[in-house]
């Protein structure tokens, strides 16, 4: 699949749609990574109906806490601000203290993972932006090798655990 300008070369599928495929298959838990979010009413909305259905939605972003305790960061929690509160929706972040020290900077979290249940992942370029999933040049590929999603999926549900792992939940 891709995203951006299209060519007559091969058939490609917009990322958008195929990200809202995945999103639609999840049944029991619902995996989504990315670095910048913002936009995506689709995404959104599909996600609200996700949460609906009782699907476990762990969303990780590159994002923090402001001391008021709101999401901030590049709009990738704020994006899904309206999923804040809800039962089966938990949002994740990489705080600065957990990462390892690279010179003056930290390392960021820049990974793009849809992972619906353990069966079928979208990997990809695309942040979850309206550009990314529409404009930007991006490629992705959909995996539908249950092993591979499920230790994609065991990898980071280990980051997320208390104590040891180094992704915590927010709010």
């Amino acid at each position: 699949m891709a995203s951006g300008p299209l060519s007559d070369a091969v058939p490609v599928r917009l990322t958008s749609q195929v990200a809202l495929e995945v999103i639609r298959e999840a049944t029991t838990s619902l995996l989504i990574v990315s670095f910048a979010a913002h936009g995506v009413t689709e995404i959104v909305t599909e996600l609200t109906a996700t949460a609906d259905r009782g699907v476990h939605v762990d969303l990780v972003f590159e994002t923090s806490v402001t001391a008021g305790g709101t999401l901030d960061g590049p709009g990738a929690a704020a994006a899904f601000q309206s999923l804040h509160g809800r039962e089966s929706v938990r949002f994740w972040h990489w705080p600065q203290a957990r990462r390892p020290a690279l010179g003056r900077s930290r390392a960021a979290l820049h990974a793009k993972l849809i992972a619906a249940d353990e069966r079928t992942a979208l990997l990809g370029s695309a942040n979850l932006t309206d550009r990314a999933l529409k404009e930007n040049l991006e490629i992705g590929v959909v995996l539908r090798e249950p092993a591979a999603v499920r230790s994609l999926v065991r990898h980071f549900r280990s980051l997320m655990r208390p104590g040891p792992g180094p992704l915590e939940p927010l709010g």
